[in-house]
């Protein structure tokens, strides 16, 4: 005798609809041949672990259910969708994720796989379940390239905000972590446009903001050619930075490599006029060892280098020549001792024209000038 099966319009209407719209039943003549049988679970309860034999599949009826690995909900399905039929595709498979009830109150009916092999109609089950599976493939790659874009457009925003030596430090660190601190020697650039901040408030904004960008593309182009960093931004002046190896050839080529993306920023940004005006930069570089790490408050910080060594590169850029103490003109860029002496003979001898000025908090500083 065979046992006797409950209708699902007895259960009630919400099953039969359940059935009817998910999709497993389409095109059947008897879905009730299925058995399918009501459950409830509450909150946080598993409908199925990691490593369970895959005997069945759920249709949600109510509330939600959640697919999770190692704790990480990775898609929730919900009212009038099918759950864990994706296993049942070959004999012996395992649930590979975990299932559980993601609100208070979840009502699923439970589809065992011997029911669909025993129904007279198995091979339209059979179609209808890949048909299933093919629309949450066709749903997961459509959410997938939606991911994939948004994490390009922030590697993007990501990249304007940060320079590539912070980004692979916080990397490090890993995620949710701030920046360790670390004592790195290194070229530090100090930039300023000469004389541009009597322009802001006659100009109109957007041509300054033009021009801004201008002058600030005309330096950071050869400083990231030339292997440098953006530190920040800083009104109309910037700040950079190279690390320099231990080695002294690399040290050489690196300070060498700095001087060369401040000569080109000079000639570049001279080539930019306000009327016939033609504007003027100048650089401070100096090579020293810094502190470098996330510095900041409690709810914001950045990254970047501090120390005496940084205040130094300052005050040469903000050099003028009312400040010289020894010396005739002083030329754009200027460079201190610790770096001339970094360089090649050729360049210590274009750079053979020493200075000295009075700066702030320092006292007596000394450069030299082509």
């Amino acid at each position: 005798m065979k046992p006797k099966i409950e209708k699902l319009n007895t259960l009630g209407s919400r099953y039969a609809e359940a059935m009817a719209m998910c999709g497993l039943a389409d095109d059947l003549l008897d879905p009730d041949l299925l058995d399918a049988r009501p459950f409830r679970f509450a909150e946080g309860e598993h409908l199925c672990s990691r490593g369970d034999p895959a005997t069945c599949l759920w249709i949600v009826v109510e509330g939600s259910v959640a697919i999770r690995e190692d704790g990480h909900t990775l898609f929730v399905r919900r009212r009038n969708e099918v759950v864990g039929e994706q296993h049942l595709v070959g004999n012996g498979y395992q649930r590979i994720y975990d299932l559980a009830a993601n609100e208070t109150s979840v009502e699923v009916l439970v589809v065992d796989k011997a029911k669909i092999e025993q129904h007279p109609e198995a091979g339209k089950i059979w179609r209808n379940i890949a048909k299933i599976i093919s629309i949450k493939l066709r749903s997961a790659s459509r959410r997938t390239a939606s991911l994939s874009q948004q994490l390009a457009d922030d590697t993007r925003i990501l990249h304007a905000y940060t320079n590539e030596y912070a980004l692979s430090r916080r990397m490090q660190a890993g995620a949710g972590q701030q920046t360790g601190y670390a004592v790195d020697r290194a070229v530090i650039w100090f930039s300023d446009v000469v004389n541009f901040s009597g322009y802001t408030t006659r100009t109109p904004p957007e041509r300054i903001a033009d021009i801004v960008q201008r002058f600030f593309n005309a330096q950071t182009q050869p400083i990231q050619q030339h292997g440098g960093h953006i530190d920040k931004f800083i009104g109309d002046g910037l700040m950079a930075f190279w690390v320099l190896g231990t080695a002294d050839g690399s040290a050489r080529s690196i300070c060498t490599s700095a001087l060369r993306a401040a000569e080109e920023a000079v000639a570049a940004v001279a080539g930019i006029t306000i009327g016939k005006q033609a504007l003027g930069l100048r650089i401070g570089l100096h090579a020293g060892y810094v502190l470098s790490g996330d510095f900041g408050s409690a709810t914001r910080h950045q990254f970047t280098l501090i120390g005496p060594e940084v205040n130094k590169a300052a005050r040469l850029e903000q050099a003028h020549q009312e400040d010289v103490m020894e010396g005739g003109q002083i030329g754009p860029v200027r460079i201190s001792a610790e770096l001339r002496n970094a360089l090649g003979g050729i360049d210590q001898k274009h750079y053979g024209s020493k200075f000295a000025v009075r700066a702030k908090n320092i006292g007596t500083l000394e450069f030299f000038t082509s």
